[in-house]
């Protein structure tokens, strides 16, 4: 399951970043401060939030019950990748660095970032290797994922089509025919520095 979903899912839109909590600075020291060292899933504070906006009532009496059933496992999917390395940024250009994800599975992933606003934006990709854009933002202590509704659709696709593949085109026609907002969260706790100026496990 995870090593299919090696390199993520979809994208969150830039509708989200002004709920997403940070300080301003110099590129070069917001970088440094905020996103540099090795982050760490809080695992207690991953949620998935949904709300039917519209639908056809039979197909109502379908997919809740679904997603009450499956919720846990909806969130175990948020609980990915477990690790986040962030590298300096280049000294040529202090908008942009290396990261790489580390899975529960020890696969690893490794791409670059691009910092535009405050906001690191990393390169995910669905199951089909499309990539997408995933905004996150931190304050030095901890970095959250906000997931769109897209990536959570998308999200909620792959799980089905891997999980029900005999009722895959039924609950997908389902899924389809309801008007949704799905929203993810995934938060991360980041090492300190100690006072030689190394990252160290809090």
């Amino acid at each position: 399951m995870y090593n299919k979903r090696l390199t993520g899912t979809m994208v969150a839109l830039a509708f989200i970043v002004p709920v997403l909590h940070g300080c301003s600075s110099n590129p070069f020291k917001f970088v440094d401060n905020a996103y540099v060292g090795t982050w760490h899933i809080d695992t207690s504070r991953v949620s998935v939030s949904i709300s039917v906006d519209a639908g056809n009532a039979a197909d109502l009496q379908i997919f809740l019950p679904f997603v009450t059933e499956n919720y846990q496992n909806l969130r175990i999917l948020l609980k990915e990748p477990h690790t986040i390395r962030v590298a300096g940024s280049t000294r040529e250009d202090p908008y942009s660095g290396s990261y790489s994800l580390v899975f529960s599975s020890g696969n690893v992933y490794t791409s670059s970032y691009k910092l535009v606003r405050n906001i690191l934006f990393l390169a995910f990709y669905d199951n089909s290797g499309t990539r997408f854009t995933i905004p996150c933002q931190a304050d030095g202590n901890t970095l959250q994922i906000v997931y769109s509704t897209p990536y959570m659709r998308a999200l909620i696709r792959d799980y089905i089509e891997d999980h029900f593949t005999d009722q895959a085109d039924y609950y997908l026609s389902v899924f389809s025919s309801i008007s949704v907002t799905i929203e993810g969260l995934s938060v991360y706790n980041t090492r300190t520095r100690d006072s030689a100026g190394q990252y160290v496990q809090p």
